[in-house]
């Protein structure tokens, strides 16, 4: 039989067991809604910087697909917006769409890596690195979000940027670290973001 000191023991070992999980995956107390919201910008940010890396021929054919990928990141922003201010019974569906909108970004990211023809290998290697610190980043929330329910057009992809969730960022400050630890490695300092 167990006394309540022993309960509680038990109880207190537990919750400090539980925030130490907690900080040590990277999660704070606040909802992923609002971690979303607070690596968006930073993805968009680090997207803008890979396209003052392609010369002027690249950024015109690619132009398309890029309006979709910063088009992907703003219908984001307004899924979390509409979430966090909806009231709890819509809460559920906003939730899906949070998810359909995260989906369709990185969707659009892999058609722009598919679509880029980076003859440049130095180039190719930084904007991979970028692209997969950011995608993986995104698919480490897939997990906490209700699964896409919506059916997203099929694409014929030449090459994609495989999400290795080692590499997804635990933090705002870790997910500019690791996106501006690439670009300096590849002889990009000056792209680094902020």
């Amino acid at each position: 039989m167990q006394t309540r000191r022993q309960f509680g023991k038990y109880l207190g070992t537990g919750v400090l067991a539980a925030s130490i999980g907690e900080v040590t995956m990277g999660l704070s107390c606040s909802s992923i809604f609002t971690n979303i919201e607070a690596y968006v910008p930073i993805g968009l940010q680090a997207f803008d910087s890979i396209l003052t890396l392609l010369d002027p021929a690249s950024g015109i054919a690619l132009a398309p697909i890029v309006q979709e990928v910063k088009a992907g990141f703003a219908d984001v922003t307004a899924a979390v917006n509409a979430y966090n201010n909806a009231p709890a019974a819509d809460k559920a569906t906003l939730a899906g769409k949070v998810s359909t909108a995260l989906q369709v970004v990185t969707n659009e990211i892999q058609q722009f890596w598919s679509d880029a023809n980076l003859p440049d290998s130095g180039l190719a290697t930084t904007i991979f690195g970028v692209l997969q610190i950011i995608l993986s980043t995104i698919a480490s929330f897939f997990p906490k979000l209700p699964p896409v329910t919506q059916a997203l057009a099929a694409r014929t992809l030449t090459k994609t940027i495989p999400i290795d969730l080692s590499k997804a960022a635990s933090s705002p400050k870790k997910l500019k670290s690791s996106i501006n630890d690439v670009f300096t490695a590849n002889g990009y300092a000056t792209k680094k973001i902020y």
